[in-house]
């Protein structure tokens, strides 16, 4: 709510962004691009007018530099400057309209690996998810290694139980993929379907209607209050720990890729930065050759 009306105070504030807004979303639309992706470019869109009081292009390269200096001042997350830099260079080709210096500067890319849960903590957090909604939800991001989006716009036609997969529409770079759907996800599927009776969508908050984009970052951050887990988990890190889980356990890297969606292998290929031996295994370290256990 309060991102909306960032928003809507740029459009009171700068009384000629209304027009040019209006404008990107379309344009932006018959880009097919997403919803979500469309409102996160207008909303930095809006911060830059309502900090200058102007337009995009009314504002000088100088200027530019010194309000992403600004943002870096005021501790700005990676994901806040990528989409403030990222913003502006999408309105500016948009509108066909040369870039100033200073307003489209390079952005690394830190190389962290993802957080991942060991298998003992998924069970964990499903285990002491009692409602049977979330439990679904939280299920299905970890099963088919899913994006939060991509659960959200999910519909029942799209659950295939006699084949034992989902299919996932349209998903990141307008794909069709399908995903594993595993016989104890199936099962509680059924159950969820059995008591909440959705009408179009898998997950609705009334007949016909998804949920917010926000409801699974709320879901899966409940659940982790009731578990020992002391790790950063976001809906994402379902989806990491499944790629992970995978590799640990011997499937082949190319379905993985296939069933994350990932158009580059080399995406796929972090996650053997990450995974380890499976979990049935004991490691055996250094330490253990120089100390034996007893």
């Amino acid at each position: 709510m309060k991102r909306q009306s960032k928003i809507a105070s740029a459009m009171e504030c700068v009384p000629s962004f209304a027009a040019r807004y209006e404008l990107f979303v379309k344009r932006l639309r018959g880009e097919l691009k997403s919803p979500q992706t469309i409102f996160n470019y207008s909303h930095h869109l809006a911060l830059l007018c309502l900090h200058f009081s102007r337009l995009p292009e009314e504002i000088s390269g100088e200027e530019y530099t010194d309000y992403y200096n600004l943002l870096l001042d005021k501790k700005a997350s990676g994901s806040h400057m990528k989409h403030a830099v990222f913003s502006v260079r999408k309105y500016f080709k948009v509108f066909g309209l040369e870039c100033p210096f200073g307003a489209n500067p390079p952005i690394p890319k830190p190389k962290t690996l993802p957080v991942v849960l060991s298998v003992p903590e998924v069970r964990e957090l499903l285990r002491n998810t009692p409602d049977l909604r979330d439990k679904a939800l939280m299920g299905v991001l970890y099963d088919g290694g899913l994006r939060k989006g991509e659960a959200l716009v999910l519909e029942l036609s799209d659950l295939d139980f006699d084949r034992g997969c989902i299919l996932i529409r349209q998903a990141k770079g307008r794909k069709d993929r399908y995903v594993p759907f595993s016989v104890n996800m199936q099962k509680v599927m059924r159950r969820y379907l059995e008591t909440f009776h959705p009408a179009r969508y898998v997950f609705e908050r009334s007949a016909g209607m998804q949920m917010p984009y926000a409801w699974p970052s709320k879901v899966l951050e409940k659940a982790v209050k009731r578990t020992s887990i002391i790790k950063h988990v976001h809906c994402h890190t379902l989806r990491h720990s499944f790629a992970t889980h995978l590799l640990e356990h011997g499937i082949d890297i190319r379905n993985i890729q296939q069933w994350l969606g990932h158009t580059n292998l080399g995406t796929t290929a972090r996650y053997l930065n990450v995974a380890t031996v499976p979990y049935d295994t004991r490691w055996v370290g250094p330490t253990d050759l120089i100390f034996p256990v007893k």
